[in-house]
């Protein structure tokens, strides 16, 4: 497939997606907008981030950086400071946020503030 079929491909069969970037050794290899999109415009893209998570932190697994995903999530930033009263934090692995079931309860709907962020 080139490229003029993959943006018709996506154009028809993928209304939802607005662009696909790739890069091949550091450069950039492809780029396409769809749906009015600019290079340069963000897009909120949820669930796609877990997966991009998995493989990093499986990368780090291989290279030694992560030892287990059994370790805790606070092991790796110890100048985070734990609000008083908060006990359950210090349980939280690796393991229980790559299969999003942290034992932690969460107050509200983060969604606005993460969306609109400008990281």
């Amino acid at each position: 497939m080139n490229k003029e079929e993959l943006h018709t491909f996506v154009e028809t069969y993928h209304p939802n997606i607005c662009q696909i970037v790739a890069y091949k050794s550091g450069k950039k290899v492809y780029s396409d907008c769809w749906n009015e999109y600019k290079p340069e415009d963000c897009t909120h893209i949820m669930s796609a981030t877990k997966s991009i998570i998995a493989l990093l932190i499986g990368i780090a697994l291989d290279k030694g950086q992560i030892k287990s995903i059994d370790d805790k999530v606070l092991e790796y930033f110890p100048d985070y400071k734990v609000k008083r009263g908060e006990k359950t934090i210090y349980d939280v692995t690796i393991k229980h946020l790559l299969t999003m079931r942290a034992p932690y309860k969460g107050k509200g709907d983060p969604w606005t503030k993460v969306c609109s962020s400008d990281n």
